[in-house]
């Protein structure tokens, strides 16, 4: 048995030696300058937020008020649809005599509404219901989908003060509204 045990000691011994006297060759390869930045979406209007669509006096029932604007994605991102919703409004019971139409088009622009076309309808009802029912992202209207940056389409607004308001509409207000145009990715 001595004998076993000696030649298992010697095999043992030589695949041990074996294992770890051999030369070892190697290469790597490196992928160098790696980044990560992240992309944006970009909304812009051409008033640049600063000039209100609407400052309208002395309304009167059956008036209508129009005004147009040019909104323009300036992301590096493909975005999902731009929506329009309420950014809120101070209303003393004046929204719910006013009708409003949203209309995604071309053409037109803030100073004049001439030339807008290819437009569709994107909300058709009462002020008081844009303010009560789209009011963030997720219940905004809207199917514009821009494909790159530039891209524009132009806004219509409408409103009309509903010409069988009762006279307690007399010296009400609607005021502070916002408008709100928004992307996302």
């Amino acid at each position: 048995m001595t004998f076993l045990a000696v030649l298992a000691g010697i095999l043992l011994s030589g695949v041990v030696v074996l294992t770890t006297s051999h030369a070892v060759f190697s290469d790597t390869a490196a992928s160098d300058g790696n980044y990560f930045a992240t992309g944006d979406v970009d909304l812009t209007d051409e008033l640049e937020n600063a000039t209100v669509l609407f400052e309208v006096d002395d309304m009167v029932p059956g008036q209508a008020e129009e005004r147009c604007i040019e909104v323009t994605y300036l992301g590096s991102l493909d975005p999902d649809l731009v929506k329009v919703y309420s950014g809120g409004a101070t209303d003393d019971g004046l929204a719910e005599w006013l009708a409003v139409t949203i209309e995604q088009g071309v053409g037109g622009n803030y100073a004049d509404c001439s030339g807008f076309g290819g437009q569709s309808t994107i909300f058709d009802g009462s002020m008081d219901d844009f303010l009560a029912d789209h009011t963030d992202y997720a219940s905004g209207v809207g199917s514009w989908d821009p494909s790159a940056a530039g891209e524009k389409r132009t806004y219509r607004i409408t409103v009309v003060f509903d010409e069988n308001a009762p006279d307690t509409t007399q010296g009400a207000s609607l005021t502070d509204l916002s408008f709100v145009w928004e992307v996302q990715s």
